[in-house]
C-alpha cells in the first residue's frame, strides 16, 4: 500500500514554567492511501498532539518540534511556509476536533462556516458555496440541510453539530481525514450512526483516516491498523485481529482486558494498577515500567526501542520483544 503520511522520529515538546513537556517523543508511524489507522491510548498520551503537529496547529509558543519529519506525499510539511501550510488544511487534510460546540463558531451560522472553507479552497462564490454546503449537509444526513445552514451551533444537537464537523471537514475532498474522538459525548445509537456515516464516506471519498480515540470498540469496527501510545511514545503497532487476538506490549494487554464482557464472571473490572507519570518528569528506563506486572531490572535501566518482530508487528519491550539485552551496558 502507498504511504500517504509518514511520521519520522517526530518530536513535540512544549516549553514550560515547570519544565520541557515531551508530548510526543519520537513517534513514528505510516497511513497508507484509503486505510484506516486508530491511534489509542489513555488521555495525555500524545495521540491528539500527533494529529495536531501533523497541521502544525498546536500553540507556539510554548509547543514546537524539536526533531523528526513529516512527510505527505513524499513532501516534508516542516518545510512548507504557513501560506502552504493553509493550501494544505482543509484542501488535503482536514480534521473533525474532538468537540464541535467549542469548534465550531457560535456567532455564524453552520451554513457559513462550510461555505467559507469552500470558497477559501475551491474558489466557488458565495453562492455556489452555500449551494456546496446544503449538499454536504444532505451528504451527511442531517435533514432539511436548506433550513439548517441558517441555524447556529447551538441550535443544535450534539450529533448534529458532529455531522455539521464532518461536513465541513470533507466539503474540499481531502486525501486524509484525522478524527479526534469523533463519538465522544454522544449517545450510542448517534455514535453508530457516525461510524456508519465515515465508513460510507470513506468507501464514497477513497479517502484515508487517522482515527483517535480510546475506545477499543470503535477501533474494532473500523480500523485496519492500530498504533498504541504510551507517555509521548508508540509502543506497539499491529493489524486489528492482531492486537485483539495477542497483544504483546503489556499496556495494549491492560487496555484489552479493561474492557467490560458479557461472557466474564462478574466481578470488579480489570484496571492498570498505578498512574500514567509526570510528563515533566518521566521514570527512568520504559516508562511504563512502574505499572507493569512483567517489568524487570533491565526495564528500568533502559528505555526499550520498537522493534520490528515481523509479521507488520512492532512492539516497544524488553521482555516481549526477545530481548536484545546486549545493548545494555
Amino acid at each position: 500500500m502507498k504511504r500517504l503520511v509518514e511520521l519520522k522520529d517526530l518530536k513535540t515538546h512544549f516549553f514550560t514554567d515547570e519544565g520541557v513537556v515531551k508530548a510526543v517523543d519520537g513517534v513514528s508511524f505510516h497511513i497508507g492511501r484509503g486505510e484506516t489507522l486508530g491511534v489509542v491510548g489513555e488521555s495525555g498520551c500524545g495521540k491528539s498532539v500527533t494529529a495536531l503537529s501533523i497541521l502544525r496547529l498546536f500553540p507556539s509558543p510554548p509547543g514546537k518540534i524539536v526533531g523528526g519529519d513529516i512527510l505527505f506525499e513524499g513532501k516534508s510539511i516542516l518545510r512548507k511556509t504557513e501560506a502552504e501550510m493553509r493550501d494544505l488544511r482543509g484542501d488535503h487534510i482536514a480534521m473533525i476536533f474532538q468537540e464541535p460546540m467549542t469548534s465550531l463558531n457560535p456567532v455564524f451560522t453552520c451554513g457559513d462556516q462550510i461555505a467559507e472553507a469552500i470558497e477559501v479552497h475551491q474558489g466557488l462564490s458565495r453562492k455556489e458555496a452555500l449551494e456546496k454546503a446544503v449538499d454536504m449537509l444532505r451528504l451527511v444526513g442531517i435533514p432539511l440541510p436548506e433550513r439548517r445552514i441558517h441555524e447556529y451551533p447551538h441550535q443544535l444537537s450534539g450529533g448534529m453539530r458532529q455531522r455539521v464537523m464532518i461536513g465541513m471537514a470533507l466539503s474540499c475532498n481531502p486525501k486524509l481525514l484525522m478524527a479526534d474522538e469523533p463519538t465522544t459525548a454522544l449517545d450510542v445509537t448517534i455514535q453508530a450512526q457516525i461510524l456508519e456515516l465515515m465508513k460510507k464516506l470513506k468507501g464514497e471519498l477513497g479517502m484515508a483516516i487517522m482515527l483517535i480515540t480510546h475506545d477499543l470498540g470503535v477501533i474494532a469496527e473500523m480500523a485496519q491498523r492500530v498504533v498504541v501510545m504510551y507517555a509521548g511514545k508508540v509502543v506497539e503497532e499491529a493489524d486489528v485481529v492482531s492486537l485483539f487476538r495477542k497483544p504483546l506490549h503489556p499496556y495494549s494487554e491492560g487496555l484489552l482486558n479493561s474492557i467490560p464482557r458479557l461472557n466474564r464472571p462478574k466481578g470488579r473490572l480489570h484496571v492498570i494498577p498505578g498512574y500514567v507519570p509526570n510528563p515533566v518528569n518521566l521514570p527512568p528506563g520504559c516508562r511504563f515500567g512502574p505499572r507493569c506486572a512483567y517489568v524487570e531490572d533491565m526495564c528500568r535501566e533502559k528505555e526499550p526501542e520498537l522493534v520490528d518482530i515481523g509479521g507488520g508487528r512492532l512492539v516497544s519491550c524488553w521482555v516481549r520483544a526477545g530481548g536484545r539485552r546486549e545493548e545494555v551496558a
